[in-house]
């Protein structure tokens, strides 16, 4: 198989088959699409999610918070903490190790979390750091939301842009040669997009003002978002490319590498479905959140209109970031050589 997500054929057949015993007290189980699963504690609910960062080197602690928190925020749950698992290469130093944690308690510290345990093992096999996070969150029994809540007339919004997160680790871990063609100045904004990649702001806001269903936009981009909250939802989704947004700084990068910002990972981003999209809408632009209707949930159909023309799309088989990082290692640090 190709770097990357596990195709949802696979999973469905070797995966999804074979989850031991399905409880009474788990409300929402694992599924295909659903980041988050769902435990009764009465009053409240237990949601509980994990995510490895598998990619990025500079900045993985601090995606590593928040890839999970953001799956806590995408149900409209209020995370509480982080197991943490380090997997290191053998040429890892204490002061990595050291850097990758002092970024995780930073985050942590932010979003008001305690670490409560994990694991650090330096092992054979590997060739950069694997960092694991499985964060636990809280929710009122009646007030959290799924990936799968969508349903047909929603109108679908996206918080931010598309490729967001993709823009920021590529703007990190090829600085130098980004610089040397795209400028300094862009590449810092790039970079600066990290400022900005937790969504719970816009998940708390969202459960408030009749989000029917969330999905915080991970590997595969705003295409793998909505392709797996329709597939979640038994539904389909009707995205609009013009209203889709996408920063010049996305736009630019994507076009250097040769990147589709549609089917780039997107943590920072929120794709929410809602009824009544217009109040949505203006509740984030009131709270500062960037935000566009960019599309509807439709009842099997899932296309983009480009142009005014449809056309169907599906999960994409690896990340656009796989393009650069699986081919491209030796470019990191400015070394184009090979």
């Amino acid at each position: 198989m190709k770097v990357g997500k596990v195709p949802p054929e696979v999973l469905q057949q070797f995966v999804f088959n074979n989850l031991g015993v399905r409880r009474n007290d788990v409300l929402v189980h694992s599924a295909l699409g659903e980041d988050c699963s769902v435990i009764d504690f009465g009053e409240y609910v237990c949601v509980l999610t994990t995510d490895p960062i598998t990619g990025a080197v500079q900045d993985i602690g601090r995606l590593a918070v928040n890839i999970s928190c953001n799956d806590i925020a995408a149900c409209g749950a209020e995370p509480m903490g982080l197991l943490v698992t380090i997997l290191a290469p053998e040429s890892t130093t204490p002061e990595d190790l050291g850097r990758i944690m002092g970024q995780i308690n930073t985050e942590t510290a932010k979003l008001g979390l305690e670490v409560l345990g994990g694991h650090s093992e330096i092992t054979a096999g590997i060739d950069r750091v694997i960092v694991v996070t499985t964060a636990v969150g809280k929710a009122a029994k009646d007030a959290f939301v799924t990936t799968g809540g969508a349903r047909p007339g929603d109108a679908l919004l996206l918080t931010k842009g598309a490729g967001y997160e993709g823009t920021a680790v590529l703007a990190a871990e090829f600085a130098a040669e980004l610089e040397a063609r795209l400028g300094k100045d862009l590449v810092a904004r790039a970079r600066g997009f990290l400022e900005h990649v937790s969504v719970l702001p816009e998940g708390r806001i969202a459960v408030k003002n009749g989000a029917t269903a969330m999905h915080d936009v991970t590997e595969g981009g705003i295409f793998g978002a909505a392709a797996e909250m329709a597939a979640a939802a038994g539904a389909g989704v009707e995205l609009w490319a013009e209203a889709i947004p996408v920063a010049p700084e996305t736009a630019a990068i994507c076009d250097y590498f040769q990147l589709d910002p549609y089917a780039l990972v997107s943590s920072g981003a929120m794709l929410i479905a809602a009824p009544d999209g217009a109040r949505l809408l203006a509740a984030l632009q009131a709270a500062g959140i960037p935000a566009a209707v960019i599309g509807r949930v439709t009842q099997a159909v899932t296309v983009i209109v480009r142009d005014g023309k449809s056309e169907p799309f599906s999960p994409p088989e690896r990340d656009e970031l796989w393009k650069v990082f699986h081919c491209n290692d030796d470019r990191r640090n400015g070394d184009e050589s090979n």
